[in-house]
């Protein structure tokens, strides 16, 4: 990644610079130096007229570009449908705004340039409307498609390039010395008036009483031959008139931006591929990218169907659906981040109620004449995903999704400092610029596609991409089972308190529970030992190496237990915390990163009930520095092997979110991404991991998987949950669920999903009694007592093992919502088995099957 030293701040009061300026160190000189332009010089071909053209042809798909709009169609030669990138030919609209005729927004950074580091605004310029409607577009055609090169801005003179303030001084020496007598008295009365002070004061363009933005071409013309032409003023004057106006706000200031921003359109196959190689976008060193909206109209339902069939596919939680005729035009819309977005920004000062990460990087939507996917193949780390249903969004007569990519990261703070208003805010950006491709991959399904189809496209590509590989379902049922090793505990001695630790169940008692299980009939049990080593639950750093927690059994007890393990073929996975640590005294600098306000990077948990962040919890989770990851964990992997002796894993954080860091080498979401898939790569040779719900890329480093989600986040705005993920991995990997009983023991419900999903079950047990947990922080983990669930747990594996060799071998080939109630199931098998699923309270006919409340029937 290329780093652009620019820190952007907000300068409000002295007490604001005096804050930053004792939380981070000066910076560099910024390297966006003005230069000349490489789109101005290039060459383009000549496309014109108002009709579609054909650019590129591929089997059946035809790709044509509107040379006047701007517009590509995307085309089904067979059947004759098509998708625009925009709305500019939509006969169903009335009333075209600019930005629905658009297919770039470009957000970017336009505050006061007294001081390059710091900006208060940012501006957003829409593709038609500052290009398109100009006659700014060219055109390269390319192998398989064409190049869009989009130049935004406007350098027209306006009442913007004559300075609201100027001196006496120089009013007199830039301007006044050259006029003759008419022209003076012509400036006196229409354009200037001079004040008590003896400045100058415009007349026009705003001010108390004037006319605001308004002045006539004749005029224009008029003041600028005094200004530019007859006198010598020049923009040069002008930007020094406007720095010393202490009044003189962003706005002020005129605009000579040109922003090239070049977009690719190319047929790969049947595959639509769009690219904007962001290392190409050419600004001026005041205006860096902030984010950039691509193809913001082109998923969109039928604006002339007010219950259009149809669905827009968003992969929050195990995958969820949003009806194209909902009418929850009183719910927010559907906003996330892929991959839960960066995790460090802003988390210490905002919170969300509702997990809805996005761990696969796609989206989709199924409409009334087609059925469009697309995989974010480069930039989904930066990217975040807004889904509205028809009439949210500015009233907009159609359900539409869109994609924005941060190029700039920024984040509101503030500062202390306060006014009437309450307390002055500064925004900071990090100087890790995006400068990488991002590239959609868009698949046309066809009309009768589904989102099944989606799920098996998808796995598809990430076969494709040796990211899964297909293998044999495993010949008995697996069974993971998590136990809890041990916790930080208060304790007391004579009556005075000290932190200690408390074992929750130590190796002897995990032998006897594996015991239990093995005399129970429950086979191929993967064991996942948390609370194992360096704190337990709440586990420090490793930088010191791995360490077994005292009074658990030592390595002897572990290997005792290992090799039981081994003779009843269970697989024992401790569980490591890789790119988090947990301690009351903080972690080393060089391990920790850093948030963009300069603070040691912290993840908190969110309280329902209260409904904030834990920001006051006992063992901060602090991030580790992704620029030291690749040291860390081989430290990790090295003490690993001589302390615990296996080739087994489980961890979970990694890959469960992109690091990132603001401190001295800043890293982006993007340049966390590229550390993390080298230090992950490397650190997973040789070890079979178990990974936590990570992001789809990590599924090449992975064994096994663990907490795949059953359900959606319960955002009101969705309308029904979906097993995506599940039908993804489906005959490529072994997956479970969530932990059913962390948190109650009514767990069927939650156990049908998994069967719903194709996955395993996970259940987390300790052999101490659970009270132990209070005053810990995992006292929430109140369902866990193995002396609770000894006695019903084979019941669960037998259930679960039957349904298992009924599918085992199959995959997923069909599943349905039946009748659009997200309560009634039907999922079809491979092998022909068909499963209906109940999960509401009363009995259910199901496609012509009787199916009882809470429960399912096996065809």
């Amino acid at each position: 990644m290329r780093k652009h030293t620019i820190l952007l701040y907000t300068m409000m009061v002295a007490l604001c610079l005096a804050f930053l300026s004792g939380c981070s160190s000066a910076p560099a000189e910024t390297d966006m130096e003005e230069k000349d332009s490489y789109w101005a010089g290039q060459q383009y071909d000549s496309l014109t007229g108002s009709e579609f053209v054909k650019v590129a042809e591929s089997g059946h798909m035809q790709l044509l570009l509107n040379p006047q709009s701007g517009t590509i169609r995307w085309l089904d030669s067979s059947t004759g449908s098509y998708q625009d990138t925009n709305m500019s030919h939509d006969p169903g609209v009335e009333n075209l705004t600019d930005v629905q005729r658009s297919d770039l927004q470009v957000r970017f950074f336009s505050g006061s340039k007294n001081n390059n580091q710091l900006y208060s605004t940012t501006t957003v310029y829409d593709s038609y409307s500052m290009c398109v409607s100009r006659e700014q577009l060219s055109y390269q055609l390319i192998d398989g498609g064409v190049r869009l090169v989009y130049m935004l801005g406007d350098d027209s003179i306006t009442y913007k390039n004559f300075p609201k303030v100027i001196q006496d001084d120089r009013m007199q020496e830039l301007i006044l010395q050259y006029l003759d007598e008419d022209q003076i008295l012509d400036l006196k009365e229409s354009f200037y008036r001079q004040m008590n002070d003896g400045s100058w004061s415009r007349r026009f363009g705003g001010g108390e009483g004037g006319q605001q933005n308004r002045i006539g071409k004749l005029q224009l013309n008029n003041i600028y031959n005094m200004f530019y032409e007859t006198g010598h003023y020049t923009y040069d004057e002008l930007i020094i008139d406007l720095d010393a106006d202490e009044d003189a706000t962003a706005d002020d200031y005129p605009s000579n931006l040109e922003i090239y921003v070049p977009v690719e359109y190319r047929l790969e196959g049947d595959e639509l591929v769009v690219r904007v190689d962001t290392s190409l976008i050419e600004t001026d060193a005041t205006h860096p990218i902030n984010q950039l909206t691509l193809l913001p109209y082109f998923l969109t339902s039928d604006p002339t169907q007010t219950a259009e069939p149809g669905y827009m596919f968003v992969p929050d939680g195990s995958g969820a659906l949003i009806y194209l005729d909902s009418t929850k035009t009183s719910e927010y819309h559907y906003a996330a981040a892929y991959y839960g977005g960066d995790r460090i920004t802003g988390m210490a000062k905002t919170y969300n109620s509702v997990n809805n990460r996005m761990m696969m990087p796609v989206l989709g939507m199924k409409n009334s004449t087609s059925t469009l996917f697309a995989v974010i193949e480069n930039g989904a780390e930066s990217a975040t995903l807004d889904a509205y249903v028809r009439g949210t969004d500015n009233s907009e007569p159609f359900s539409k999704i869109k994609l924005t990519f941060d190029i700039q990261t920024q984040q509101s703070i503030a500062s202390g400092a306060k006014n009437a208003n309450g307390a002055y805010t500064m925004i900071r950006a990090t100087d890790d610029i995006y400068d990488e491709d991002i590239t959609l991959r868009y698949f046309w399904l066809g009309k009768d596609a589904t989102y099944v189809d989606m799920a098996k496209c998808y796995a598809s590509y990430l076969e494709k991409q040796n990211v899964l590989t297909a293998r044999a379902d495993e010949e008995k049922a697996p069974f993971y089972v998590e136990l809890l090793g041990s916790t930080d505990k208060l304790k007391y001695m004579a009556g005075i308190p000290y932190d200690g630790t408390q074992i929750l169940t130590d190796f002897n008692q995990a032998k006897e529970i594996l015991t239990d299980l093995a005399n129970d009939g429950i086979g191929n049990i993967k064991l996942i030992y948390s609370g194992m080593v360096n704190g337990g639950m709440n586990q420090r750093s490793l930088a010191s190496g791995v360490k077994i927690v005292s009074g658990l059994g030592g390595k002897s007890g572990l290997t005792n237990l290992k090799s039981y393990a081994d003779s009843i073929g269970a697989q024992i996975f401790p569980n490591l915390q890789m790119q988090t640590a947990q301690t009351r005294t903080k972690i080393s600098n060089e391990m920790t990163a850093w948030n963009i306000v300069n603070e040691r990077a912290q993840i908190y948990s969110f309280d329902p009930v209260k409904k904030e962040l834990e920001e006051d919890v006992k063992y901060p989770r602090f991030v580790v520095n992704p620029a030291y990851l690749g040291k860390y964990f081989s430290k990790v992997k090295s003490s690993y092997a001589g302390k615990i002796g296996l080739d087994t894993m489980a961890t979970g954080d990694l890959y469960t979110f992109i690091p990132t860091n603001y401190q001295n080498n800043h890293a982006a979401p993007s340049t966390g991404e590229a550390l993390l898939k080298e230090a992950a790569g490397s650190f997973a040779d040789g070890l079979q991991l178990m990974l936590s719900n990570p992001v789809s890329d990590a599924y090449a480093f992975s064994s096994y998987l663990t907490d795949i989600p059953t359900e959606d986040s319960g955002m009101r705005v969705l309308d029904a949950s979906i097993p995506f993920m599940a039908m993804v991995l489906d005959g490529y990997m072994t997956y479970s669920s969530d932990s059913l009983n962390r948190e109650s023991t009514d767990v069927y419900l939650n156990f049908m999903r998994v069967l719903e999903s194709n996955g395993a079950p996970k259940f987390t047990f300790m052999y101490e009694d659970s009270s132990l947990l209070s005053g810990t922080e995992q006292e929430s983990y109140f369902a866990v007592d193995y002396a609770y669930w000894k006695t019903r747990i084979a019941a669960y594996y037998e259930e679960y093992s039957a349904f298992y060799e009924k599918v085992k071998g199959a995959v997923i080939t069909n599943h349905e919502v039946y009748e659009r109630n997200d309560k009634l199931r039907v999922v079809t098998y491979s092998n022909g088995v068909m499963v209906y699923f109940n999960y509401s309270d009363l009995e259910e006919q199901i496609a012509g099957v009787t199916v009882p409340a809470f429960s399912y029937v096996v065809k």
